[in-house]
């Protein structure tokens, strides 16, 4: 195991918030596209150990144990799940290991050593057929197996006294592959674009998530919230905007609906999250996806060119 040190100073165990808050957090999935920015981002009182399969397959209840019992984390920022939507459709018993074995093991280890949980979940809890969007009293009911072994995760996690839930949707990032990403690359190749166009939710910037992320530990928030970059759009809507940002508007783009989609998993149409507990907490919404994006593809395209 290793731990990254976010201070300036060699002490890892800085703690500028207060008494309660944490020193050490442990972040699975540290290798992901979430789990890095999380990493990257986490404030300078945090001790942070990022968890990767190098570390220990958490379907291995011997092997979770054993890591996070070694770290022990005052608090377990759990972003490692199984995220092929179409794979979970095809497979749905490795989505089941990957998403609702993997964190009952995780909340195992959190209740034997004390540990607050934080679980990362999804819009596909919902079944997207509501005329406005989901906030976090909504009833659940997932429509495919992906969301299901979301749901099953979500009720893993809350069995640990100490426990927040933060449903997301629509994630991109510099650090993994995404819709974004493909989109612009699809787009530099020459290659004419089909995009779904009835699929309506909120693109999420996952450093925009993962600073939100840490704020909502500094606010102690349990229970569910939702955390997306504010506002909605459809699926061709933010590939236009995508493109638009990129200098690439003379691409042609045209919008399907998604049972044109060659996909064998059926999806929620209208799953646009919205949080009605980030005011009570006290920790102000993200900006607006359109902004977030924009910021985001300057960035890509600068690596692209490197």
């Amino acid at each position: 195991m290793h731990f990254v040190d976010t201070t300036e100073s060699n002490c890892y165990a800085v703690v500028e918030m207060n008494n309660d808050q944490p020193a050490t957090v442990a972040v699975t999935g540290a290798a992901g596209m979430l789990g890095q920015d999380v990493c990257g981002e986490a404030p300078s009182w945090a001790r942070v150990a990022p968890l990767t399969r190098d570390e220990a397959d958490l379907c291995v209840p011997e092997e979770t144990r054993a890591v996070l019992t070694a770290a022990q984390p005052a608090t377990i920022i759990h972003c490692a799940a199984y995220t092929d939507v179409d794979g979970a459709t095809r497979d749905p018993d490795t989505a089941w290991q990957g998403n609702v074995l993997a964190t009952r093991h995780v909340r195992q280890a959190a209740s034997s050593i004390g540990a607050r949980l934080i679980y990362v979940s999804t819009d596909y809890v919902f079944d997207g057929t509501a005329s406005a969007p989901y906030t976090e009293s909504a009833p659940v009911n997932p429509i495919n197996a992906y969301g299901e072994s979301k749901l099953a995760g979500e009720r893993e996690a809350m069995r640990v006294e100490s426990h927040l839930i933060v449903r997301t949707q629509w994630l991109y990032g510099l650090g993994g592959s995404n819709f974004i990403a493909a989109i612009l690359d699809a787009a530099r190749s020459g290659r004419d674009l089909q995009v779904v166009q009835n699929e309506r939710g909120c693109p999420t910037w996952t450093l925009d998530l993962a600073r939100g992320i840490w704020r909502l530990l500094e606010r102690r928030a349990d229970g569910i919230v939702h955390l997306t970059n504010r506002g909605a759009c459809t699926r061709l809507e933010m590939a236009q905007a995508a493109l638009a940002e990129a200098g690439m508007d003379d691409v042609s783009i045209t919008g399907i609906d998604s049972g044109e989609w060659p996909s064998p998993t059926r999806r929620p149409l209208n799953a646009v999250l919205a949080s009605e507990r980030l005011e009570e907490i006290g920790v102000e919404p993200l900006r607006t996806w359109r902004k977030a994006l924009g910021e985001y593809v300057s960035l890509l395209l600068d690596r692209w060119e490197d």
